[in-house]
């Protein structure tokens, strides 16, 4: 199960966890809740109680984890005092758009002190409301509006990172590429590409050095793990690694073995 990508592991990728496995990020997903939470719990204290003091703290926080990925507060408290009594995997440095998100949050946090302070409470509250939502979404399911907005906004400028295209992959295929299926074995069993062979993404940097001297062609059901598998490869050294993305774009070239 924990190879399955689920939508809340999708929007974990989204949110710029892009190099880690289904596995990984099964480890990760509880602990990556805690933040969020605890920065929220704060938040809400502090519409509660009408504390500006408290907003303009949590607002602190979430800039300060901007600048310095593996030090925001609360991801120390977890990794120090919550992560080992529990036995739980410590939580990594946060990625860019993550740490986006916390600017975000700091900023709208900012804004609540700043209201209260100049007695604009119904407009405190509102900004409130908007922020307690967004993050409640993303403590429940780890969506992240912003993240979201991010790679739409990547996109439309062309400098996400897109899977090879059909007519590149046949010419490389012809070529002598080896076409390489990160999916588990029981996916790769039920149906999988002619001349493809199974390496899960768990543990693909492992046969590296059976990649030398050839191109490689990474393919999966989505295209999230295949784009793992380039990662993790390009990071061990391994060279000429292409991301095919979802394995059914070729299903018209090569026929599928079930």
């Amino acid at each position: 199960m924990s190879n399955q990508l689920t939508f809340q592991k999708k929007s974990l990728m989204q949110q710029g966890y892009q190099c880690y496995t289904p596995r990984e990020l099964s480890e990760l997903e509880w602990g990556l809740r805690f933040t969020p939470a605890a920065c929220t719990a704060l938040t809400v204290v502090a519409l509660i109680m009408q504390w500006p003091t408290l907003a303009f703290i949590v607002s602190a926080l979430g800039i300060w984890a901007f600048f310095f990925p593996a030090a925001h507060p609360m991801d120390l408290i977890y990794n120090h005092l919550i992560a080992p009594m529990l036995g739980a995997t410590k939580l990594p440095p946060n990625p860019l758009q993550r740490r986006m998100a916390c600017l975000s949050a700091g900023i709208l946090n900012f804004t609540i002190g700043v209201l209260f302070l100049s007695g604009q409470i119904l407009g405190a509250y509102l900004i409130g409301a908007l922020l307690v939502t967004l993050q409640l979404i993303v403590i429940t399911s780890h969506f992240c509006v912003l993240s979201w907005m991010y790679e739409g906004v990547m996109r439309l400028l062309g400098r996400w990172q897109v899977p090879l295209s059909v007519d590149e992959a046949k010419r490389l295929l012809k070529n002598g590429a080896q076409l390489v299926d990160v999916r588990s074995e029981v996916e790769f069993a039920k149906a999988h590409l002619q001349g493809a062979i199974n390496i899960p993404v768990d543990n693909i940097e492992q046969h590296a050095e059976e990649f030398s001297g050839k191109p490689i062609l990474v393919c999966c059901a989505s295209g999230m793990r295949s784009q793992i598998a380039q990662h993790k490869l390009q990071q061990v050294g391994a060279e000429e690694i292409y991301d095919l993305g979802a394995f059914d774009k070729l299903s018209d070239y090569l026929p599928i073995e079930q």
